[in-house]
C-alpha cells in the first residue's frame, strides 16, 4: 500500500465516533502518515488545548489508527508521551495491536 493510500485509510479510520466526538466540543482532527508509517495527529480549534486531549488519542484515535494497515506508530505534537497514551488505553481496556 503506497503512501497516498495509508493517509486515506487512516483518514477513514477517524470518520464516526472520533470525528463526531472531536467536532462536537468544538474542534478537528487531522492525520498525515509519512513513508515509515508514523502518523502524526493534529488536533484543532477547542482540542487543541483540551486538557481530555490525552484520552481521546488513547482510548479512541490510537487504537483506531494503529489497525490502519501500514501504520506502525501514532503521535502528536505537544501531547504526552506515547507510554501515558498506552497507559490509558490499557486503562480504558482497549488493546493496541499494530497492523504488520
Amino acid at each position: 500500500m503506497d503512501v497516498a493510500e495509508v493517509n486515506r485509510a487512516a483518514d477513514l479510520a477517524l470518520e464516526g465516533k472520533v470525528r463526531q466526538l472531536v467536532e462536537a466540543h468544538g474542534g478537528g482532527i487531522t492525520v498525515e502518515v509519512n513513508d515509515e508509517g508514523d502518523a502524526h495527529i493534529s488536533f484543532k480549534g477547542r482540542c487543541r488545548a483540551c486538557p481530555s486531549a490525552p484520552v481521546t488519542m488513547g482510548a479512541l484515535v490510537r487504537p483506531a489508527l494503529l489497525q490502519v494497515e501500514g501504520v506502525r506508530s501514532v503521535s502528536r505534537e505537544g501531547g504526552v508521551s506515547r507510554f501515558a497514551e498506552e497507559r490509558i488505553a490499557r486503562m480504558f481496556g482497549i488493546k493496541e495491536e499494530q497492523q504488520s
